[in-house]
C-alpha cells in the first residue's frame, strides 16, 4: 500500500513531514510517532520527537513525525472520555491520573488517524499502540516499532515517589498488559539503553534478535548549534561553576547538588550552581546558587546556550532516570558532566568526558568529587578534552543514523 503524504497532512493532528520529493521511492517513509496529551509537537517528550524528526529529516533518514493529539486542536470527544474516566475514578476513590495510559485514550485516537500512516512505517516513542493499531495495521501496510526511554514497568518503579505517584496501581497494571502486547506484535523495538533492553527480555520475554539499543542525543537544534559560537567558560582555578538542567528538581537530585555547594564553599573553594529549569524557593535565594528559570530553547536558544556552555562541569545527579536528556545536552556542546549510575545515563556517562557517582551518593561524598576535579587542573583538562570529542556523538544526527540502521531498508 502506497503512503499519502497530503492525506496524512490533512487528518494527523500535528505533523512535521517531508516535502513529497523527499519521500523514499525504494522503502515505506519512516515516521515517529508522539507521546501523548503533550500541548504541542514540539514538546512532545521532552522534545526528543521533535529534535530526532528534524536531525532524520536533515539526513534524510527519517521522514518526519507526528502526533495523535494537539493541544492547539484538542479532540472534544477526547476530552469528554477523559473526563468521564476521571470522574469515575473519584467516585470510586481511585486515583485519578494516567488516562493516557488506558484503553478509553487509545481506543478514540488510532481509529480516527491510522488510516492516515498506510504504507507507513511507525516508529512509536510511547510504549503503547493500542488494540486498534495491533488489529489493523497489518492489513494497511504499516510496519510497526518502537523507540522507548523505558518500558513501564521501569517508568512506573523508578518514578514511583515523583511523576507517577497519582496514578493507581490498577492503571499501571492494565497498562503493562496492553505495552507487552504492544511489544509483541511489533517487528522491533529499539531501546534507549541497555537496562531497557534487558528488562525488555527479562520482564516482557522479548526475543533478543527484536530488540536493538540506540542511545538518544540532545535536545538542541543541529543547525542553529552548528552557526553558533559555544561560549567559553572562565578560569575553573578562579570560580568553578557547575550547571543543572531540569523540570522535576528532587528526582533529579537538585537538593543534594546544592548541600554539596554549601559544604565545598564552606570549605573556602569558589564553587557556584546555575540552575536552569524548576527550583525549590529555599534553594532560590542559597548563597552560590545563581537561578535563571526555565528557559525556552525555542525562543531563547542563545540564551539557553550561554547557559550551558559557559560551565565548567554540567550536573545530574538524579534518583532514578530513563535517559538523561541534559547529560547530552552538556556533552553536545562540550562540557564534561558529572551524573548517578541510574537507568540510561550509564550508557552516556560511560563514554568518556565524565564523572560517575552512585545512586544513593550523598551531599558530603558530592563535595569531595567536584573538589578532586576542580582542584587537580591536569584531571579537569582531561574530561573537558574527552567531553569536546563526544560533541558529535552526542547529537540526534547520530542517533537518526543508528536508528535508521536498526529499521528494514
Amino acid at each position: 500500500m502506497k503512503f499519502d503524504l497530503a492525506k496524512a497532512k490533512q487528518i494527523l493532528p500535528e505533523s512535521l513531514l517531508c516535502a513529497s520529493e523527499h519521500l523514499p521511492k525504494s522503502r515505506p517513509p519512516r515516521l515517529l510517532s508522539a507521546m501523548a496529551f503533550s500541548p504541542t509537537l514540539e514538546a512532545s517528550f521532552s522534545g526528543s520527537t521533535y529534535y530526532l524528526a528534524k536531525a532524520g529529516l536533515a539526513t534524510r533518514n527519517l521522514e518526519g513525525c507526528f502526533s495523535l493529539y494537539s493541544g492547539q486542536r484538542p479532540l472534544r470527544s477526547l476530552k469528554i472520555r477523559g473526563a468521564l474516566w476521571k470522574v469515575q475514578r473519584l467516585l470510586t476513590r481511585r486515583k485519578s491520573g494516567g488516562f493516557k495510559f488506558t484503553s478509553a485514550y487509545l481506543d478514540e485516537v488510532w481509529p480516527r488517524h491510522i488510516g492516515a500512516l498506510a504504507g507507513a512505517t511507525v516508529v512509536n516513542n510511547f510504549q503503547m499502540y493500542g488494540r486498534e493499531f495491533v488489529k489493523r495495521r497489518k492489513a494497511l501496510g504499516i510496519g510497526a516499532y518502537f523507540y522507548i526511554d523505558g518500558t513501564l514497568s521501569e517508568y512506573f518503579e523508578d518514578y514511583a515517589e515523583f511523576d507517577v505517584s497519582e496514578i493507581a496501581k490498577s492503571t499501571k497494571k492494565h497498562a503493562i498488559e496492553i505495552e507487552k502486547q504492544g511489544y509483541e506484535a511489533a517487528d522491533g523495538i529499539i531501546a534507549m539503553s541497555r537496562l531497557t533492553a534487558h528488562a525488555l527480555q527479562q520482564r516482557y520475554g522479548i526475543p533478543n534478535e527484536k530488540i536493538a539499543v540506540v542511545v538518544p542525543g540532545a535536545n538542541l537544534p543541529d543547525e542553529e548549534l552548528d552557526r553558533a559560537g559555544i561560549p567559553e567558560a572562565g578560569d575553573p582555578s578562579r570560580e568553578f561553576l557547575l550547571g543543572f538542567v531540569g523540570l522535576y528538581p528532587l528526582r533529579k537530585g537538585l537538593d543534594r547538588l546544592a548541600k554539596a555547594v554549601q559544604i565545598l564553599r564552606g570549605r573556602g573553594l569558589p564553587v557556584r550552581l546555575r540552575v536552569v529549569g524548576n527550583c525549590p524557593e529555599e534553594l532560590r535565594a542559597a548563597e552560590g546558587v545563581e537561578y535563571l528559570g526555565v528557559i525556552n530553547k525555542k525562543t531563547d536558544f542563545d540564551y539557553f546556550l550561554r547557559a550551558i556552555g559557559s560551565v565548567h562541569l554540567g550536573c545530574l545527579v538524579s534518583r532514578s532516570e530513563l535517559a538523561g536528556i541534559a547529560v547530552l545536552e552538556f556533552l553536545r556542546v562540550g562540557v564534561p558532566v558529572l551524573g548517578t549510575r541510574v537507568g540510561g545515563m550509564t550508557d552516556i556517562l560511560e563514554g568518556g568526558g565524565s564523572l560517575i557517582v552512585s545512586p544513593d551518593v550523598s551531599p558530603d561524598e558530592l563535595a569531595d568529587e567536584i573538589a578532586r576535579v576542580h582542584l587537580n587542573p591536569d584531571h579537569y583538562t582531561t574530561l573537558k578534552r574527552e567531553a569536546q570529542n563526544r560533541r558529535a556523538w552526542a547529537s540526534w544526527r547520530r542517533a537518526a543514523a543508528e536508528l535508521a540502521a536498526a529499521l528494514p531498508y
